[in-house]
């Protein structure tokens, strides 16, 4: 899978140095590290569009983004990448120099880029200051390593009679400016004029002094805003959850984007690429092989055999929207019409790539290996902390609609209900409801009965920055929403927290008795639902929705006929979130079948990691549950089958 956090349309990325910077990076680099040091660069296509949005620019010629994220597996060359693009940083024409009428010529070192009419063209920056930060003091890094090279042996060593001096600690460039290894000392950095920041391995920036230093370095791109438009580059394999890292931060950052929680960091490009197989298939050959294409994308080389594909495999590869790998012609179709540029579709491997994948097949499967590392390290997936409720595997599983979200990122999810696309008046649904007042988050929640499709109705959430002090729910609003739906849609059920919003649940109860809501217990209160004294009903609850995320998701569209223990997450960014941040704690009692009964909470009580959408969505579930255990015992009613290979 691939995610990029903002999606660009094709009119952004005609507005982009980009196309500028893949010439230059083809025409005047090599490869620079092992195993083909000399070797030209060829880019595969899903490194030119990322080149392409890296150099997206506003209508005023100014750069869209001043923090890129590139997340990819172990082996796809991210250093490489930012080295390449250092060098055009450093030597290239990489800032906006007006919009061309056509023909206009751009030429050095004998090459010529003539550009397109309404092209952006480009001009170098008046003394670049670029600078490599790795992890250790008393290393270069593998990214200045690969800057070295190319200036000692590549076509840009020609400059080297010109004013271009190369050393271990520092390169001089012909018209001023310099490129240099970057200090892990957070005082040293201070004060310096950076104009492109390289972050490499930003999943091992997890200690104090090294985010410090991070953070200093990004400070200083601040000074030279005015003439230089600089940018920090992150480039990362999957982070370990819970250390803290700059790449579990940015992840964050853009998920926050992705969900509308923020509107201060509008200037993130986050391009991450992976596969959700989940732990339980990495025993699969097939389904393995499948993942790691899906991970490595343009980086891997093309299968020398493919299931159901006759023609040589020697073509670009894509991934189409229902997940099928498929080469294409060249025309860049596939057998099926679909191609790069359409909607939901992904690159897959490529002529260009150079990994072979059955390289990690085997360290995947070595006995010796880690499986979390695995995941991380080759899947670049995220991996689950060991108390998590759900791993992060099993909740990619059960996730759907993602298109509705990527295509809104950013906006205002509360006014958006993008949900209404997919649930109709008609559909019989439940609702769930978790609540607080001045701290935590509160949720609205629906699920749809035949199908246990879960989606989120309204949020709130406390804010992380200094509006924090005096904030508070909007109960109105959540009033309003609940009335909505008890009153616009087929509700069935509603279960919801009496803590801190008791008279509110009262007036619905009071308001809405004609309904005849399913109630918890038999000839209980239809509404209230009380999680802190009904521990028994909670633990049983978290338990079958467990259960209902180990099995495959079956959609149904007929309302006498629903699935029995189904259950699934349209993809609301929110939603997900408070998912993955429930974690779990055992208690003494055992379930029949001897595991430990249990409750879930967040990370901490201070936690910034909310889960009141979890808890929201587990009482709309358990609703539907009861709603389903309620109907005469005669109907038709579909379950999962078990099937045996």
């Amino acid at each position: 899978m691939h995610d990029v956090i903002p999606e660009l349309s094709a009119e952004e990325r005609r507005r982009s140095l980009g196309w500028l910077a893949w010439w230059w990076i083809e025409t005047f680099t090599i490869v620079g590290s092992e195993p083909v040091f000399d070797k030209p660069v060829r880019e595969a296509p899903e490194y030119i569009r990322f080149y392409v949005d890296c150099y997206a620019l506003g209508k005023d010629g100014h750069r869209r983004f001043n923090h890129v994220f590139l997340s990819r597996p172990k082996g796809c060359d991210k250093s490489g990448k930012a080295a390449r693009l250092a060098l055009f940083e450093a030597l290239g024409p990489c800032r906006f120099a007006g919009w061309a009428k056509g023909g206009e010529t751009y030429t050095f070192l004998g090459q010529t880029y003539t550009y397109a009419k309404g092209e952006p063209m480009g001009r170098p920056i008046s003394g670049p200051n670029i600078v490599c930060l790795a992890t250790a003091e008393d290393q270069s890094g593998n990214v200045y390593d690969v800057i070295k090279y190319n200036c000692e042996h590549g076509p840009l060593a020609q400059l080297r009679g010109y004013g271009l001096d190369v050393g271990n600690t520092r390169i001089l460039l012909p018209e001023g400016g310099s490129i240099k290894p970057g200090n892990s000392n957070s005082s040293s950095s201070d004060g310096g004029k950076q104009t492109f920041v390289v972050c490499d391995e930003s999943h091992l920036w997890n200690v104090p002094r090294l985010k410090n230093s991070y953070y200093t370095y990004k400070r200083n791109l601040a000074k030279r805003y005015g003439d230089a438009d600089p940018w920090v580059l992150e480039t990362t394999t999957m982070y370990r959850p819970g250390e803290g890292s700059i790449a579990e931060l940015t992840y964050r950052t853009a998920q926050d984007i992705l969900a509308g929680r923020t509107k201060r960091d509008q200037h993130l490009l986050f391009d991450h690429r992976y596969s959700a197989l989940g732990v339980e298939d990495l025993h699969d050959v097939d389904k393995l092989k499948h993942g790691l294409y899906e991970a490595y994308g343009s980086a891997a080389k093309p299968p020398e055999r493919w299931p159901g594909v006759r023609k040589p495999l020697t073509y670009d590869w894509i991934f189409e929207p229902d997940g099928t790998m498929a080469p294409v012609d060249t025309h860049g179709l596939s057998e099926h019409g679909y191609k790069l540029s359409d909607p939901g579709v992904q690159p897959g491997p490529s002529k260009d790539g150079w990994v072979d994948i059955r390289g990690q097949i085997a360290d995947i499967l070595d006995p010796a290996s880690d499986v979390g590392n695995s995941v991380r390290y080759y899947l670049n997936s995220l991996t689950s902390v060991s108390d998590a409720w759900l791993a992060d595997s099993l909740i990619r599983k059960h996730t759907s609609y993602e298109y509705l979200f990527t295509e809104n990122a950013g906006e205002d999810l509360n006014q958006l209900a993008l949900w209404r696309h997919v649930i109709d008046e008609d559909d019989a649904i439940t609702l769930g409801f978790d609540g607080s007042l001045s701290d935590d988050a509160t949720a609205l929640v629906g699920c749809r009965i035949r199908d246990g499709l879960l989606f989120l109705i309204r949020l709130e959430q406390k804010p992380d920055g200094p509006e924090a002090a005096d904030w508070r729910v909007n109960v109105d609003a959540f009033d309003r929403a609940a009335r909505f739906m008890l009153d616009n849609y087929n509700v069935k059920a509603f279960f919801a927290d009496v803590a801190y919003w008791r008279d509110v649940i009262i007036g619905w109860e009071n308001d809405y008795a004609n309904l005849d809501l399913v109630p918890m217990h038999t000839n209980g209160e239809p509404i209230k639902f009380h999680t802190n004294t009904w521990r028994a009903d909670m633990m049983q609850s978290l338990m079958d929705m467990h259960t209902a995320f180990s099995k495959e998701w079956e959609p149904s569209d007929d309302d006498d006929e629903p699935v029995v223990g189904d259950v699934e997450l349209m993809a609301d960014p929110r939603l997900l979130a408070h998912f993955r941040n429930a974690r779990r704690k055992d208690f003494k009692q055992s379930n029949p079948d001897g595991s430990p009964k249990y409750l879930i909470y967040k990370e901490t009580p201070n936690s910034p990691l909310k889960i009141d959408a979890c808890m929201a969505g587990l009482l709309a579930y358990t609703a539907r549950t009861r709603v389903l255990e309620s109907r005469p015992k005669h109907r038709p009613r579909r379950t999962h089958i078990s099937r045996v290979y």
